[in-house]
């Protein structure tokens, strides 16, 4: 699409974002974009969120009107993510992944000190 229209992202994605953009290449960006969500669900093990629909469309999004999932789906995926967040990190806990007595990454200090 960029190619082919000598756009940039940015410009490129502007016409995505754009309800009133129906050109054929850019309609076909946003049926890939439907099919990346919903590869990511399927991935997840999330396939109730796919039957039900993702809620595709032009939504708010801060300032602006993003072509994207639904709110009540990107809430629904931020609250699974968030569980499953907490789930890995009490088995690191659990592996001793976080244990108090073990040194943090990043402790060693350069050989060429510190600038301050």
């Amino acid at each position: 699409v960029m190619l082919s229209r000598q756009a940039g992202l940015t410009a490129t994605y502007n016409l995505v974002f754009d309800p009133s953009c129906q050109d054929e290449d850019i309609v076909e960006l946003r049926r890939i974009h439907r099919e990346i969500d919903e590869a990511v669900c399927r991935a997840y093990g999330w396939d109730d969120l796919v039957e039900q629909g993702l809620d595709h469309g032009f939504h708010k999004a801060g300032a602006y009107i993003r072509y994207t999932i639904g709110p009540a789906v990107k809430q629904e995926i931020l609250d699974r993510l968030l569980e499953l967040n907490h789930e890995r990190y009490a088995a690191e806990v659990a592996a001793g992944l976080h244990d108090k007595n073990t040194k943090k990454r990043g402790g060693k200090t350069s050989a060429q000190g510190s600038l301050f």
